[in-house]
């Protein structure tokens, strides 16, 4: 009557995050979550779907995302549908597939990623340059002169 199996198999369970609601943390789930509320928080799922009147604020991990309204934060899938009425603030990295609607807003870059290619070592942070005392001394005078 009830199965008591822990496999890692994938629920064919649905969560809705209604409209009227906002979650605030961070949510894992191995089915399909779909979301038409606000989730403040990072979200990691099987499949997820973004509708219209739905938004994120945090990043997103899923195997399957498809986006028809507002993320703010860092997406990896691998595939990645975004729809006509999606705005995304942040970068998006995917495995497979990346479709993009016409009228679609995305505000980050889209990068593939490769079994060779971690997404950490595509960025690059710029490095400070060091100066001594004496450089500093010497571009305040200059300044000072005038």
């Amino acid at each position: 009557m009830f199965n008591n199996n822990n496999s890692n198999d994938i629920s064919p369970n649905v969560s809705h995050i209604g409209e009227g609601l906002q979650v605030e943390g961070d949510l894992t789930s191995r089915g399909t979550i779909e979301i038409s509320g606000i989730m403040n928080g990072n979200i990691k799922a099987h499949n997820i779907k973004l509708l219209e009147t739905g938004s994120i604020m945090g990043s997103v991990k899923a195997e399957i995302f498809e986006v028809f309204g507002y993320v703010e934060g860092e997406t990896e899938a691998g595939e990645v549908k975004i729809g006509k009425t999606a705005t995304i603030k942040g970068d998006v990295y995917f495995k497979e597939n990346l479709k993009i609607d016409e009228g679609a807003d995305v505000d980050g870059y889209l990068k593939r990623l490769t079994d060779n290619v971690q997404k950490n070592s595509q960025k690059t942070t710029p490095q400070k340059s060091v100066k001594s005392k004496s450089e500093d001394t010497e571009n305040k005078k200059a300044v000072n002169q005038n």
